[in-house]
């Protein structure tokens, strides 16, 4: 971010307590995410975040609630789940135009193949 950027965006928060709050919340999260955790502390620290986001981000802290477990699973690997969806289009495709694979072990070389580097 350029000082002008950092100029605008205080001006912005400058507006209200509740949006620098917010913003500052949303920065909390983004930074449990970039720091090197284990699942363990990883999970405590969105639980810590949660408790304290009810209130700025209702719908989305009961979501992250509903999906907690999975959501965890990115401290394992730190995989995105972008990548994730990735890669389960690239085998629902594989699905499709396979349709009519005689055994799974065709489809699952087929799969392998796709992927080996």
């Amino acid at each position: 971010m350029n000082q002008e950027q950092i100029d605008k965006l205080e001006l912005t928060l400058g507006k209200s307590e509740c949006l620098r709050i917010a913003y500052e919340m949303k920065e909390k999260f983004r930074e449990i995410y970039e720091t090197n955790l284990t699942v363990k502390k990883g999970q405590n620290k969105i639980k810590e975040w949660l408790n304290k986001a009810q209130v700025f981000f209702r719908e989305s802290a009961s979501t992250i609630e509903n999906h907690f477990e999975g959501i965890c699973n990115y401290f394992l690997h730190r995989t995105p789940s972008g990548v994730m969806e990735g890669i389960n289009n690239r085998i629902k495709l594989i699905m499709r135009q396979g349709y009519g694979f005689s055994n799974f072990n065709n489809f699952r070389n087929r799969v392998l193949a796709c992927f080996y580097d």
